[in-house]
């Protein structure tokens, strides 16, 4: 079925026929506050206040993982349109980088703390989604979208592929493999680390990983831009969605390694700088930011391979249906590695007997 500029916003050009479309921006805006509530309610948990206070900290944490989801739902019902008006094509491409709000506010946290900047990372932030915001209201939402529909290059999209089949092998896989070892606590964690750098530490691979991530990064965001620009079904915008996620992750994560840690504090990045310590990640108004940041992180770079294994099983007969279920179980199990792994990462022990 077909979905008109008309059928998204009920006729209404005005502000409230824009509301689905505000809706990414604005609970973006709000991420760092559901953080901070959070954060307030744990403290008055350690201080003896029970009640309503767990209440307060599971649904401010549940907010803070319902930004991504709402920008997520909101790119698919705004990607089904056929002929999207000018602010139609903003807001999917806007509901899009609101997906990956998580990873942009631990980004811009670092990078700030890094340039020592008196500006609070909060302000210029809500700055920023507030211009976002203002740009949306001004988009023309009565013609529709002058944009050209290009296809993307079969040969980059292949080298897309290959290079991602790469990273798996002699990285992804071991990485994962290693934080799922978090729950059976630091003595493991970081003897099972020191074999497996011994693989993608070495002088011939280190940097190759590293090229084949800013490749993956470029090729995927110019990708998004293209596909963006026509319309696709749930499980495409599913796809393209976690790929912009991935690529600021990426880049954040390669900051927070490369110059944060081993640059600017000088530090190896073992358990002790993936879990907060001595802090940890939950109790701290800081990390907290990052229990978002490396669940979706986890979830949805095993999420986009099964994505991109069911373009790959249609574009060679497989159908539709088994694509579908394939994505949709890769999906789950992505759900359940990225919780055991975070579990872990706040303080849950495996002890085997």
């Amino acid at each position: 079925m077909s979905i008109t500029a008309r059928d998204m916003t009920g006729g209404d050009t005005g502000a409230l026929g824009r509301l689905p479309m505000l809706a990414p921006p604005l609970a973006a805006l709000l991420y760092p506050f559901a953080l901070e509530g959070f954060h307030t309610s744990v403290a008055r948990i350690a201080e003896g206040a029970l009640g309503l206070s767990w209440l307060g900290a599971a649904m401010c944490l549940a907010l803070a993982f319902a930004v991504p989801l709402i920008a997520m739902l909101a790119a698919m019902s705004l990607s089904g349109i056929d002929r999207p008006t000018a602010a139609q094509l903003r807001a999917k491409r806007m509901a899009l980088l609101a997906v990956a709000a998580p990873t942009l506010f631990t980004f811009l946290g670092v990078v700030l703390y890094m340039l020592h900047d008196p500006v609070p990372d909060t302000w210029l932030w809500v700055a920023c989604w507030a211009i976002a915001l203002a740009l949306l209201l001004q988009s023309d939402n009565d013609a529709p979208a002058r944009v050209a529909v290009r296809l993307v290059p079969v040969p980059l999209r292949v080298a897309h592929g290959v290079s991602a089949l790469a990273l798996v092998m002699i990285f992804l896989a071991l990485h994962i493999a290693n934080h799922l070892m978090f729950p059976a606590g630091a003595e493991t964690y970081d003897a099972v680390m020191k074999v497996f750098r011994h693989v993608y530490r070495t002088d011939i691979l280190q940097p190759l990983v590293v090229a084949l991530f800013l490749f993956q990064i470029g090729t995927g965001l110019f990708f998004a831009w293209r596909l963006t620009a026509a319309p696709t079904d749930r499980f495409r915008t599913f796809q393209i969605a976690s790929g912009v996620y991935l690529a600021f992750y990426v880049l954040g994560h390669m900051d927070s390694v490369f110059i944060f840690a081993r640059t600017y504090l000088g530090i190896d990045t073992g358990w002790g700088f993936a879990t907060g310590a001595p802090t940890g990640l939950v109790k701290d108004p800081w990390n907290i930011r990052l229990v978002p940041h490396y669940w979706l992180g986890a979830f949805f770079v095993l999420a986009h391979l099964a994505a991109g294994a069911r373009a790959v099983m249609m574009a060679h007969g497989v159908s539709k249906v088994f694509a579908d279920r394939f994505m949709v179980g890769g999906a789950i199990v992505a759900g359940i590695v990225a919780t055991v792994i975070m579990l872990g990462m706040c303080g849950m022990r495996v002890q085997f007997i």
